[in-house]
């Protein structure tokens, strides 16, 4: 299977943005040519040179702190790999095959760059406990095989890059490294990388699930930062466990934003921690005017200024211990068991998982949170005589002013920077959307919250 299909005007895989032609082509021609020549005169099998185009692709792109083995070496063990498994076809000897998939499988655990290459077993139906399902690793096989396979190809092959650049390898590991990129390059033979990896994916799981169960069996005897730095630790050195985690509570996640989407579950957040975002919705709004307004919603790709907003401003380092306490006082609150453990899980995701997700989720709460205050005036602030009528109040200085007093008073001092800071910079730009869109702002962040907006 070609790996790179690469024309001399394509894009060029390092991600620099330029023609291939005027970035890395000259230096993985060279590794090509260098690859080559210590591989020998004696000629390559098509699959052969399939290896070496990619292996030259992956050793030849620029990059800016990586260390990939010179192309010299990478041919002379390459030769080394070719020669030892042409002596394990002449032998027929398995045994020596499963050691080699042994030692594959293990590579696959130490090296940190390719702990990412595992296969999502559960959604076949296959558990990491039991005897082997021969029907269902057919079908996992045939699957990977298949077209839908390729993305995992592809992605198999960056992950071995990046591991030739970053991670650090003697030559027999650097062999190993190598008898696996030919199983995964050449069509006949990839059976036995993928089975190396389900093999591995197994073995992944199946300790992550007993770390976890032995950290959490010791909680009682553990702060809970000392308990979530532990947990986190197993997830770091088994992604493939998180991943699956994370998909698992896809449903308990579903049902939870569909609470809140019907205003079954409310979100109380201090508004420090949504000011920025309040002033960059009416700044957007008022950039793409009234067919916003019209459709009563901020498509995805104009919600980027929230994005920015949360994370770029560092709105987030204020929203989100928010945020996870209005959620875990929600669970405890609540009679609701099924909720309960929905809150949970949601709280689990965001605190120790480390699915995309995430950032989906905390920006659609972050949106509801904002649209809930702009939607909730008139409102006094608890515990002061705050009060913010209409839209135009979280723009008039003398009262954004009182509110960042009133949060010294509570020694709040870092929030009230913020306050300061996001009014200075945001607020006074969207003033003046905030005078010609108020009505129109407050009916479709009513709107919304009714039920109207699409998750």
């Amino acid at each position: 299977m070609r790996i790179f299909n690469l024309e001399r005007n394509s894009n060029c895989p390092c991600g620099s943005g330029r023609k291939y032609k005027k970035c890395c082509q000259s230096r993985v021609d060279e590794a090509a040519h260098r690859i080559s020549q210590a591989v020998g005169t004696g000629g390559f099998t098509a699959e052969g040179l399939e290896v070496i185009e990619t292996l030259a692709v992956l050793c030849g792109l620029q990059s800016e702190d990586g260390h990939p083995p010179p192309p010299e070496k990478v041919g002379r063990l390459l030769l080394e790999v070719w020669q030892e498994e042409e002596r394990l076809r002449s032998s027929f000897d398995e045994g020596a095959l499963t050691a080699l998939s042994m030692r594959v499988q293990v590579l696959l655990g130490e090296k940190h760059q390719l702990r990412t290459i595992r296969i999502p077993i559960w959604r076949f139906g296959l558990g990491a406990i039991g005897e082997q399902n021969e029907s269902v690793v057919d079908e996992i096989l045939d699957f990977y095989n298949g077209p839908e396979g390729r993305f995992f190809i592809l992605d198999a092959v960056d992950s071995i890059g990046m591991s030739l650049l970053y991670d650090d390898y003697s030559d027999e590991e650097l062999k190993t490294l190598l008898i696996a990129l030919g199983w995964l390059v050449i069509d006949d033979a990839r059976d036995v990388f993928l089975y190396a990896v389900l093999q591995k994916t197994k073995s992944d799981i199946l300790a992550a699930d007993e770390e976890f169960a032995s950290i959490q069996d010791k909680r009682d005897e553990k702060d809970k930062a000392e308990l979530y730095q532990e947990l986190r630790s197993v997830l770091r050195r088994y992604p493939i466990f998180d991943q699956m985690l994370s998909e698992e509570m896809d449903d308990d996640i579903t049902f939870v934003l569909d609470a809140v989407a019907k205003g079954d579950l409310q979100l109380d957040v201090p508004m420090y921690t949504v000011l920025g975002g309040i002033y960059a919705m009416v700044s957007k709004i008022s950039d793409l005017g009234k067919s916003v307004l019209l459709r009563r919603k901020l498509d995805t790709e104009n919600m980027l200024s929230l994005e920015e907003m949360l994370f770029s401003s560092g709105e987030h380092h204020f929203f989100f211990p928010e945020l996870l306490c209005s959620l875990d006082e929600a669970a405890n609150r609540t009679e609701d068991s099924k909720l309960k453990d929905c809150l949970n899980s949601l709280l689990f995701l965001l605190v120790l998982l480390s699915d995309t997700k995430q950032i989906t989720v905390l920006k659609y709460l972050y949106g509801r949170c904002i649209y809930s205050y702009i939607s909730r005036m008139p409102f006094v602030l608890p515990e002061t005589d705050i009060e913010f009528s209409s839209l135009n109040d979280f723009f008039d200085e003398q009262l954004i002013e009182r509110y960042a007093s009133h949060l010294e008073s509570q020694e709040l001092f870092e929030e009230a920077a913020h306050v300061r800071e996001v009014f200075k910079k945001q607020g006074r730009q969207a003033e003046e959307a905030a005078e010609h869109f108020e009505k129109e702002i407050s009916e479709m962040a009513r709107s919304i919250l009714g039920g109207a907006e699409e998750k």
